[in-house]
């Protein structure tokens, strides 16, 4: 007896190929609902909705999906038109490519793995007349700092906790899913910079000459939207520091090319909570702010470090200031 065939995403979302975003988006919410384990359904179903969405979500994730699947790709609606396809996350591609939308002129995802999974190499060349900035002992070290604990008074905040909890989240999350694929990457937690305004940061990931600003916070159930702008839960306004984060750090590191994150971790048993609701045609690209949930935070950010330039080396001049700014 023959197999019976796999389902598509689209088949798991109830939806026909040439859905628009507004389209997949409503049939995810239900999808999600109807199986979800509390509703009914299993985990198993519940994570394969959320993968099917997680791509389908995405205008070059799905441009890619129909690509692999022989779709063409001009079939959707203006919802997915040219523009917004082009103008999705640039962390995929390599440096000087452009727009060009023709899936192999692009760094595909095996690209990726490829560049980030390459050995470390260290720069700039050092020897016995002339030794590294950084002790190597120190400088093979991928984790280095510790998560801000608040004071006594900020513990009674709710907010502090919040965002130390999801710090210690996020630190777990990368360690265990991004760091032991990506030997280059560098993680340092706890960072104040020393500036006059003493900004402060969850993470920064260092990769070549890529760097991550990471901030976390774990949130109470229910949807967020995010226009690139104003964060909100449930309608309410979050109070985001990172984009201002942003700029101290690229102002400080005019050499690299900084991005940042916002990771919001929701229940730990599902990494694709909570849902963070964007307007059609957002800026996916690592010039915006991007706040993701656990389960988006890992690809999106291996993305940007390993599209960038040299993206296996350790850069330690910068790595030096990086750690000068923690206890480590």
């Amino acid at each position: 007896m023959a197999d019976a065939p796999r389902r598509s995403y689209y088949d798991i979302l109830g939806v026909s190929p040439s859905a628009d975003a507004r389209t997949i988006k409503s049939a995810y919410r239900r999808a999600a609902r109807a199986a979800h384990p509390d509703l009914g359904g299993n985990a198993t179903a519940f994570h394969d909705v959320a993968v099917a969405y997680e791509t389908l979500g995405d205008p070059q994730l799905r441009e890619r999906y129909d690509a692999e699947a022989g779709r063409p790709s001009g079939a959707r609606p203006s919802g997915a038109d040219a523009t917004t396809s082009s103008s999705g996350p640039r962390a995929s591609r390599p440096p000087g490519s452009g727009a060009r939308r023709t899936p192999g002129a692009r760094r595909t995802g095996s690209d990726e793995e490829d560049a980030s999974s390459a050995p470390a190499s260290y720069l700039p060349p050092f020897s016995p007349t002339n030794p590294p900035e950084v002790p190597l002992i120190l400088a093979g070290r991928q984790l280095h700092g510790s998560v801000r604990q608040p004071g006594v008074l900020a513990r009674l905040s709710s907010g502090a906790r919040s965002r130390a909890d999801g710090e210690a989240r996020t630190t777990a999350l990368l360690e265990r899913a991004l760091l032991p694929g990506y030997p280059a990457a560098r993680l340092i937690t706890g960072v104040e910079f020393d500036d006059r305004d003493k900004t402060a940061a969850g993470h920064l990931l260092l990769a070549g000459y890529r760097l991550a600003v990471i901030d976390s916070f774990t949130a109470a159930p229910g949807n967020f939207s995010w226009d690139g702008r104003v964060l909100r839960h449930q309608g309410r306004a979050v109070d985001l520091r990172l984009p201002e984060t942003v700029r101290v750090v690229q102002d400080l590191f005019p050499d690299l090319n900084v991005a940042g994150w916002v990771v919001v971790h929701g229940a730990p048993d599902n990494p694709f909570a909570p849902v963070i609701d964007v307007p059609p045609g957002f800026d996916r690209s690592p010039a915006a702010v991007q706040v993701v949930n656990a389960g988006t935070a890992v690809r999106t950010i291996r993305a940007f470090l390993a599209a960038g330039p040299s993206p296996n080396a350790v850069q330690l001049p910068v790595l030096a200031r990086l750690l000068a700014l923690t206890e480590s």
